[in-house]
């Protein structure tokens, strides 16, 4: 291309271009028609890395009056620049630059936004009108969002309309608040919008409106306001104020620090760790989250904190930030606290008595007194008084008990620029903040990434599981972009609680803060409390559509009787009256009364047996249960496991006969393993861990002793923090100390080694652990290595899942019968442990075993044996969930907990029951696959039989089997025997099946291979003799996956996450937010779902499900309508049957209701037509005498004692049965009355013949 020469001043704004869905290009300002298509031929894609935000530009590059593409190296070029991140295809044009004028546009436009693109954009949204918008667009939380800003005009006539109707009007706009904002605002684009509109749509059915106010923040804002918005610690104010100019703010911070408001910003986060820095923000709140309106796109953006798109090395060059920078995030993100909702006593009073039954009830008591009906009148009210007051004091102590749960502050040791720590308030915590974390522990108050040290956390608030976690530094690697949930080990989330911390040497354990207030961990847990997902209350929705139904019937009347009267000359006040009246007999005013009375004495007989009910309605919702969730610990099992046994292994590679006994258990490599293979710490003088090592541990009673005289932080500065011992009755080589000088001491390996008796040769059997590698989920392993105090030699020991240490042990020391052995334990509901072992070459130096890979250290392993576990079921679980399965109740198991745990607890307990399958879903990605970056595998488990595994992609190929006939496998041989299949020999340990439309899958018999059923026996002595059967799993299985597998199925195989959740059976690893996600999904399968849960973990799935069932009173109970003092799920069929008992009373009260009301109107209706009217007294019996007495003893009968029965009550009024019930008892009823009133009619009219005969003749 040949260059050209400028042909316009540098200086000249550039022109701004649309990039049209129909890959034209149009020029802002200009006609419309000034199109020109693109062409491969004359445009190329170019890209542009700015280097000020770290950002690539893409856009086309195009040469006038040349085929060839033009390349940005040329100094004079036209080039269309196009930037993705902006709404709408922004495209921007420059003519005839040099490289110093493009270089300095692009900085400018990545940087600031110029205002005339940011103008020139709302033009281009030819699809969308610019009053609308979407936020947190394609993510779970999208919503819809208007802009308004208000109109003289129509706020004019809306409190003229308003005055007109009494107040009626005001009263159906706090009913439905948009309709206010429509009223008196009008439409406008986003960015000049007073407020905005946000729909949220849910599922198609349920839409929820915000109606929020554009709040707008200045940077050069007074003193006073900057301290009342930022929450300017008082710690920081210096003693003298400000200096009295009022353009300085002076804060005390070890010095005085002054600080121009004139070059004071905002700081805005929203991803890649770049904050943007402005005087002027627009922003509102809803549910809790923070939007902030972005020039750029044109639109409203979630404020994130430092956990989008941030790498690790990041993290880990920040330094503490300065008192300015601190004071602009804190006006951006407000104070670290989690925000409840806090209405007082009078709010809440004004609020109740504005519900619509009670502003009906209203209404129909003054009607009554002017009536002068005042008994009932009084009645009425009453009872209204007492189901607000009961009302009220329910959400006050509601309200309380999540303000007591998220108030929880303290103080933090935050680190300055200049490297000082300085101890404030954590409300005054922000994004970016270094804080040190104090050796005694403290429960977090912030999310933060560890950068320095490790840390011991208890994290049951969010796991449901009281297990220390330990949390190591995040790596800093600048190719890795920081995940939170693949780098949880390294995040500190709030609500969390540090047991202990510890350290290498001087150096201080620090972490960055990278979410605060209601976006942290704990944020998010009480906004799924605050804002739970629409719930479907079939029958509350059939009740609202029938009360309309009678509504419409008594505005007929309310017509006929007004144009009736009004014909005949009757007084205006009576018409008035009258027909008012009509609408308080077709509509009773006591129905809702009378519908809460078999919820009222359900509650009170559940309280009876320690159930607790904060939300009555919940109650009726429990009588349509037919899926019940189960979390595992603490509500289906005790808590932890308890030692069964070992099986170890002999020298001739065969199992021995278990041992119970650990204790007798001899010294040897199994043994020293079971006592150096764990994560054991000792805090604050207690032995602390995994409950699994804390049992295995315990069995052998060894002692596990901390180093003496140095602090619990300090430890990882020895070479052995913790030394195991042998049991001894006496002591006899008197406590190994270390004195405070040797710990100081750091230069000779030797000394140290010296101060923990590994070169004194003080004991036999005691064992000094130098390195440990954790356990993790993904390796299902740990490992340790160690050494003996008496010896030289580093050994490694090893335990982990069988299947795992099968790989990694050498074939030549594995036991025959490994996986019948193995299979023996599994089918019974054990947890099996493998134990190995590896001897570490003589020349190996502590340096040395330091550097090892973790890979060399766990391999060619040695088999020891097997540890056997149970984890123990509460007495009650098995028989509830029999009950459960027998009334036809599905039973899941929702848990944080490990899969394989999981499993054998389902089949212990029965959710999965002796003759069902699992398959275990899995998935992997596939990175050569083009169509999605995952696909599914499987594992197929039949009773404890040996696993089938088999590759899947698509679902319908596992269903296939279970239909494919011949071809489906009907069982597993558990022999040792090898089996033919598909021609070929393999074992069965390792059987592997193809795809099941290949018609290569052959029958094969299931057959039990040994009669000796005592597990102390084992499979050692079984005899291998047949006893062939045929437990079908075609029709018959269940499916069992961890949430990791779920969370990949609903977002990139949602066609078949329907068959994973209707056959699903078992979901582990669950994080809170994919319980309540899983809730929601059966749930819209059209199941009434209950879920019990004893942890903080399950409270969104608590309060997303139809019947929630708390078994602790800590957060989960805030969160679930019912509480059990009782810690078993006994309670969960009292709490099923307590609400078919107060259903099917509500659907009893309420045709019995309806019924009344419509015989009476029909009754008032005729007495109107003859100008006559019930006497008060006969209003009294009817209403109070007849109805509402019958109707309070409706829900006196308690709930069936016996099991729970297979029919579920129906839960829907809008059927055929309970309407034919009304409508066929009606007819009848004004059959009769018809009938009554013609006789009656005839015989007035007679008597009034007679009498006129009478006086012509007289």
């Amino acid at each position: 291309m040949n260059n050209q020469s400028d042909t316009q001043p540098p200086d000249q704004k550039c022109e701004v271009l649309v990039y049209t869905s129909k890959r034209h290009f149009t020029k802002i300002g200009m006609k419309q028609d000034n199109l020109f298509p693109l062409n491969n031929s004359s445009y190329q894609m170019i890209t542009h890395h700015d280097k000020s935000t770290s950002r690539q530009h893409s856009g086309v590059s195009y040469s006038s009056g040349s085929s060839s593409p033009t390349d940005l190296s040329s100094k004079h070029a036209n080039v269309i620049f196009q930037e993705p991140q902006l709404q709408n295809g922004i495209a921007c044009k420059l003519r005839s630059y040099n490289e110093a004028r493009r270089q300095s546009f692009f900085t400018h436009r990545a940087n600031d936004g110029e205002d005339h693109v940011s103008q020139d954009s709302q033009l281009l949204a030819k699809d969308r009108k610019p009053w609308e918008g979407l936020v947190n667009a394609k993510e779970d939380d999208e919503m819809q969002i208007t802009g308004y800003k208000r109109s003289l005009l129509r706020t004019t006539f809306c409190w003229f309309f308003i005055c007109l109707t009494g107040g009626l009007l005001s009263l159906i706009m706090h009913w439905w608040r948009h309709l206010y904002l429509i009223a008196t605002h009008e439409k406008c684009s986003l960015d000049i919008a007073e407020k905005v509109l946000i729909q949220e749509h849910y599922q198609g059915k349920h839409v929820t409106y915000y109606v929020k106010a554009i709040q707008e923040i200045n940077a050069t804002m007074s003193m006073k306001s900057l301290q009342l918005q930022a929450g300017l610690s008082p710690s920081l104010l210096a003693k003298n104020g400000s200096s009295g100019n009022g353009n300085t703010l002076t804060l005390q911070k070890q010095s005085e620090v002054e600080i121009d408001e004139k070059s004071f910003h905002i700081s805005l986060h929203f991803s890649s760790g770049q904050f943007k820095h402005t005087n002027h923000v627009r922003m509102f709140n809803c549910k809790h989250l923070r939007y902030v309106w972005d020039k750029q796109t044109q639109s409203f953006n979630k404020l994130k904190g430092l956990d989008v798109n941030v790498s690790s090395a990041y993290f880990h060059q920040q330094r503490g930030l300065p008192v300015q920078e601190q004071l602009s995030r804190r006006l951006a993100y407000g104070p670290n606290e989690i925000t409840v909702p806090y209405k007082n006593f009078k709010t809440l009073l004004i609020l109740e008595m504005l519900n619509p039954f009670y502003v009906f009830q209203i209404f129909s008591v003054i009607l009554w007194f002017t009536y002068d009906y005042y008994y009932y009148a009084c009645v009425i009210l009453l009872m209204s008084m007492f189901g607000i007051a009961m009302s009220i004091i329910q959400t006050k102590k509601n309200q309380d008990s999540l303000r007591e749960t998220v108030l929880n502050k303290g103080c933090a040791l935050v680190v300055t620029e200049t490297g000082e720590t300085l101890e404030t308030g954590t409300e005054w915590l922000v994004l970016g903040d270094v804080i040190e974390i104090p050796t005694n522990g403290c429960v977090m108050q912030c999310d933060a990434v560890l950068l320095s040290g490790n840390c011991i956390l208890d994290e049951s608030m969010l796991t449901g599981e009281s297990v220390p976690v330990t949390k190591t530094p995040l790596p800093m690697r600048r190719d890795m972009i920081y995940d939170k949930k693949e780098h949880a080990r390294h995040t500190l989330f709030s609500g969390t609680k540090v047991i202990q911390t510890r350290y290498i040497g001087s150096e201080k354990v620090l972490a960055i803060v990278i979410n605060t207030g209601n976006i942290t961990a704990k944020g998010g847990l009480i906004r799924s409390i605050l804002y739970p997902p629409p719930i479907d209350y079939k029958f509350e929705q059939d009740s609202y559509k029938f009360i309309e139904c009678l509504g419409l019937i008594a505005l007929i009347g309310f017509i006929y009787t007004l144009v009736t009267k009004v014909s005949r000359g009757i007084d205006a006040v009576k018409i008035a009256v009258e027909s008012l009246d009509l609408i308080t007999i077709v509509v009773p005013p006591a129905l809702p009364a009378a519908m809460t009375v078999g919820r009222f004495y359900a509650q009170k007989r559940l309280k009876k047996k320690n159930i607790y009910c904060i939300s009555p309605r919940s109650i009726n919702v429990a009588g349509s249960i037919d899926c019940c969730c189960f979390d595992k610990t603490g509500t289906l099992t005790e808590e932890g496991l308890d030692m069964w046994g070992v099986v170890p292994k002999t020298v001739t590679n065969e199992f021995q006969m278990p041992i119970k006994q650990i204790e007798r258990l001899p010294y040897g490599n199994f043994l020293f393993g079971m006592v150096t293979c764990h994560s054991i710490t000792i805090v604050n003088g207690k032995l602390m861990g995994d409950p699994l090592d804390l049992k295995m541990f315990e069995s052998t009673g060894w002692t596990l002793e901390d180093q003496k005289n140095v602090p619990d932080s300090q430890k990882y500065s020895l070479i052995h923090p913790t030394i195991v011992r042998q049991p001894r009755k006496e002591i006899l080589h008197g406590e190994s100390n270390i004195a405070e000088s040797s710990v100081q001491r750091q230069s000779s390996i030797d000394d140290l080694l010296a101060d923990v008796g590994l070169l004194n040769g003080e004991t036999n059997n005691d064992h000094g652990i130098v390195r440990e590698f954790p356990f993790t989920s993904n390796l299902q392993r740990m490992s340790v290595i160690t050494r003996r105090l008496s010896g030289s030699n580093f050994n490694v020991y090893c335990k982990g899942s069988p299947e795992m240490m099968q790989q990694l042990c050498q074939p030549s020391t594995l036991p025959e019968n490994y996986s019948q052995q193995l299979a023996f334990f599994a089918k019974r509901g054990y947890r099996v442990i493998a134990m190995a072992f590896k001897k570490l070459s003589s020349k190996m130096s502590y340096i040395k075993a330091q550097r090892l890979a973790r890979e060399i250290v766990e391999s060619d392993l040695e088999f020891l044996g097997f540890v056997v576990m149970e984890n123990r079921l509460k007495p009650d679980t098995s028989k509830v969930i029999a009950s459960l399965t027998n009334a036809n109740i599905r039973t899941v198991m929702i848990t944080g907990d490990n899969l394989l745990t999981a499993i054998s607890v389902a089949r212990d307990c029965g959710i999965v029951s002796s003759d069902q399958a699992v398959v275990t879903v899995n998935a992997r990605k596939v990175l050569q696959k083009e169509s999605h970056a995952y696909e599914l595998y499987y594992t197929l488990d039949i009773g404890g039989c040996e696993n089938v595994t088999k590759d899947l992609v698509n679902i319908s190929d596992i269903i296939s089997l279970q239909s494919s006939g011949a071809n489906s496998i009907d069982g597993v041989c558990e022999t040792e025997n090898y089996q033919i299949f598909n021609g070929d020999i393999s074992s069965l340990s390792s059987l592997s099946m193809t795809l099941p439309n290949s018609n290569s899958l052959t029958s094969v018999e299931t057959c039990e291979t040994w009669t000796h059923q005592d597990p102390e026996l084992g499979v050692a002595s079984c005899k291998h003799e047949k006893k062939c059967h045929r437990p079908t799993w075609r029709n018959n299985y269940r499916f069992a996956m961890i949430g990791r597998t779920w969370q990949i199925v609903r977002e990139n195989f949602p066609n078949e996450l329907k068959n994973f959740v209707v056959r699903g059976a078992i979901f582990a690893r669950m994080s809170p937010d994919q319980k309540q996600a899983l809730i929601i999904d059966l749930q819209q399968l059209d199941y009434c779902v209950a879920m019990c849960g004893d942890g903080a973990n399950d409270c969104g799935a608590l309060k997303v499900a139809h019947t929630g069932i708390s078994l602790s009173e800590t957060e989960s109970a805030i969160a679930s309508p019912f509480t059990s003092r009782n810690a078993t799920i006994d309670c969960v069929p009292y709490v099923i049957k307590e609400g078919r008992a107060a259903l099917v009373t509500s659907f009893g009260i309420f045709k019995y209701m309806a019924a009344y009301s419509m015989v009476q109107f029909i009754s008032v209706m005729i007495l109107y037509s003859i100008d006559s009217n019930l006497t008060d007294k006969q209003y009294l019996y009817v209403d109070l005498g007849l109805i509402s007495v019958f109707a309070f003893f409706f829900g006196k009968t308690g709930a069936y004692v016996g099991p729970l029965a297979k029919q579920v009550p129906l839960n829907s009024l809008i059927s055929l049965a309970p309407l034919a019930s009304i409508i066929l008892h009606l007819l009848v009823v004004v059959g009769f009355q018809m009938a009554g009133s013609s006789s009656t009619n005839g015989s007035v009219m007679e008597m009034l013949l007679r009498g006129d005969a009478q006086s012509t003749t007289s």
